[in-house]
């Protein structure tokens, strides 16, 4: 076994409490064992396998043989009941794309990008968006390169996502420590990278542009207030209003994003004119986008890089689509593993 294969291979098996280990051999699913479904996968490729020369063959069945069994590996301990998906055409179908693009590649990176997306792919029964876009994204992440993972995972936590149960700044600072840092790792970000990932598919570049630091302002303005005055507040509002996180003898609105007010104030039945009124209030007198970009770099090399970059580059103006997405979110799960469990849904449904 390779080397790239057998790290591959080397990946373990954690349960938790109430969970079940499934391991190789003689398990049986829904009709089909384990060693059932891992012929048909193999089968697949044999039937449908390139001429290699002698040498080459070898290579190829040998990474093959380590990418199913990762896929299978995965599946069984992800979804086991998806084990009978295997018999479906169209994931047969998308089996063989994994296989013969590790076959030719070996890359061990691509290689866990791919058995992620085939490992939610063989958990999507009906034909909506999600399996679309798991079918597009398995085709497109073999004509990426490594760093073209790092900036779609970037894209993906700091321009399509916000970070829930962060109630204070500190709170956010461990959410892009524990997940943005390592994402950014290996972010290389050049005009060239991101034209190939529009042509791609990836993404597109719209003429708006939002620096690093106006991103996350506008993400998380009860965060970066610096608040307002007592005699700024009307009297409807005062149920609404909390001790500025930043400067105590300031007031802010008591939410973090704006969406944090709706149903409290639906449940209130507050009027529409002051529903616009305390929405407003909760982005007044931000920090400047610099200050931002300082304090949130201080916490990590990776972040500062990834601001830098953001700033010089039209990362700033980079818009995910669905298969930029589901190739990001892939990435995601590679680097932090346990860290991270939010299935594609999340973000593609």
């Amino acid at each position: 076994m390779g080397e790239v294969g057998s790290r591959m291979m080397r990946r373990t098996q954690k349960a938790g409490n109430g969970s079940t280990n499934y391991q190789a051999g003689t398990i049986q699913i829904s009709g089909i064992t384990y060693s059932e479904a891992r012929e048909i996968a193999l089968d697949v490729f044999r039937a449908n396998a390139l001429e290699f020369s002698q040498i080459a063959r070898a290579t190829a069945e040998e990474r093959v043989i380590e990418i199913t069994d990762a896929f299978f590996r995965e599946l069984l301990e992800k979804c086991p009941d998806s084990l009978e998906s295997i018999k479906d055409p169209a994931v047969q179908r998308a089996v063989f794309r994994v296989q013969e693009e590790y076959a030719c590649s070996g890359d061990e990176r691509l290689g866990q990008v791919l058995v992620d997306m085939l490992v939610d792919r063989c958990q999507s029964d009906d034909r909506g968006l999600k399996q679309i876009t798991l079918n597009e994204a398995m085709k497109t992440a073999p004509k990426l390169a490594n760093n073209h993972f790092a900036i779609l995972s970037c894209l993906l936590f700091v321009a399509r996502t916000k970070f829930t149960g962060v109630g204070n700044i500190d709170l956010l600072h461990e959410r892009f420590l524990h997940i943005v840092a390592p994402l950014a790792t290996e972010l290389r970000v050049s005009e060239s990278d991101l034209r190939h990932l529009q042509y791609a598919g990836c993404l597109s570049v719209d003429l708006m542009q939002s620096s690093f630091g106006e991103k996350l302002s506008r993400a998380y303005p009860g965060l970066y207030t610096r608040g307002f005055d007592e005699t700024e507040i009307k009297e409807p509002h005062r149920p609404y209003i909390m001790p500025c996180l930043r400067d105590k003898s300031k007031s802010q609105i008591a939410a973090v994003y704006d969406e944090d007010l709706d149903p409290l104030l639906a449940a209130d039945g507050v009027l529409d004119g002051h529903k616009a009124e305390l929405k407003a209030m909760i982005s007044f007198n931000l920090m400047p986008p610099r200050e931002v970009e300082e304090e949130i770099s201080a916490l990590h090399p990776n972040i500062r890089n990834l601001a830098d970059l953001w700033n010089s580059t039209q990362m700033q103006s980079c818009q995910l689509t669905g298969v930029g997405i589901a190739i990001g979110h892939a990435n995601a799960r590679r680097l932090l593993k346990e860290g991270f469990s939010a299935g594609i849904e999340v973000w593609v449904n």
